[in-house]
């Protein structure tokens, strides 16, 4: 698919977000994203296959992939800085996402970090001849976009807000949480600068208390959902369905990184006739919440974002 007929398939409240990143689409990217890597990524929902849960539960304002993100990601990382190797950086982040992303790490039992799935994202990239060919092409280096936590800008620890970060926030509250506009966020967007912080590097800054205030309010919110009994049980549920599906040899743990969400549940509906998969599809659709499970402890997602030379919350 090219660009211009994925554009097309966008939803027109995403079309004006990225309008809201940056007015003009850089040019430069779209080769990039019309490779045969990022292209895997449309069809990855950014809601690790919450997509095909129960709609009274995950009622998403529309879809949103991992692709759709990744381009929102560059594109902010572009609207603040112009920076063509950190904006590539931003664009290939997820670029080596498996199907179902964090569910993954539920499977390898990182409900904390959930960072057990970010394989090697050089070696993801360098099987894309077409992608490589135009790294050459403009002398980008791999080694250097490959490594996207050293552009701070684009990646940094918790507490600290990069281009990630605070897209995640904004996507997630506009199409799951839906608790802000797009006004809003234009608002709020507009009151960002970089600062250098107290470690030397890049990051984002707000120049009024309020807006910050806010992001933290949307955030934490946002770590409510995550931290939710809904949330948790699907995200299991699903993680010990593809758990049965590598077990029997419906496909291979190295497959997730190849296939799509839609490819690993067709898969899941061909298994349907394992019992164990069967029930716990039925589960993971049904939603009853008068399921009784253990729960571990998962990821915080806590911010601590700049206002220009201090963090929020020593105010």
């Amino acid at each position: 698919m090219n660009f211009h007929d994925y554009y097309k398939t966008l939803n027109q409240e995403f079309k004006e977000y990225l309008e809201i990143l940056t007015p003009v689409f850089p040019r430069f990217l779209i080769p990039f994203i019309e490779t045969k890597t990022m292209m895997r990524l449309k069809d990855i929902g950014y809601f690790c296959g919450m997509d095909y849960a129960n709609k009274s539960i995950y009622n998403f304002k529309f879809y949103l992939s991992s692709l759709d993100h990744s381009i929102s990601t560059a594109l902010m990382v572009w609207g603040s800085t112009f920076d063509e190797e950190a904006t590539l950086a931003a664009l290939f982040h997820d670029a080596s996402s498996p199907a179902l992303r964090h569910v993954i790490d539920y499977l390898n039992d990182d409900h904390v970090n959930q960072e057990s799935t970010e394989k090697n994202l050089k070696n993801t990239l360098i099987k894309d001849k077409k992608l490589i060919d135009l790294l050459n092409l403009h002398k980008y280096d791999i080694n250097k976009i490959s490594d996207f936590k050293s552009f701070s800008i684009v990646d940094s620890k918790r507490p600290k807000l990069c281009a990630d970060r605070l897209d995640g926030i904004f996507l997630s509250s506009l199409v799951w949480a839906k608790n802000i506009e797009l006004p809003e966020i234009r608002k709020i967007y507009d009151n960002i600068i970089i600062k250098r912080n107290e470690n030397n590097e890049e990051e984002y800054s707000f120049i009024d208390i309020i807006y910050a205030d806010r992001i933290v309010e949307l955030n934490d919110f946002i770590d409510t959902l995550t931290h939710s009994d809904e949330d948790y049980l699907a995200m299991t549920l699903l993680s010990e369905i593809v758990k049965i599906l590598i077990k029997e040899n419906f496909i291979k743990y190295e497959d997730l990184y190849i296939l799509t969400d839609k490819e690993i549940f067709d898969i899941i509906n061909k298994a349907l006739k394992n019992e164990d998969v069967k029930v716990l599809y039925k589960m993971f659709t049904k939603m009853d919440s008068n399921i009784c499970f253990l729960r571990k402890p998962i990821k915080k997602r806590v911010i601590d974002p700049l206002i220009l030379e201090n963090r929020y919350s020593k105010y």
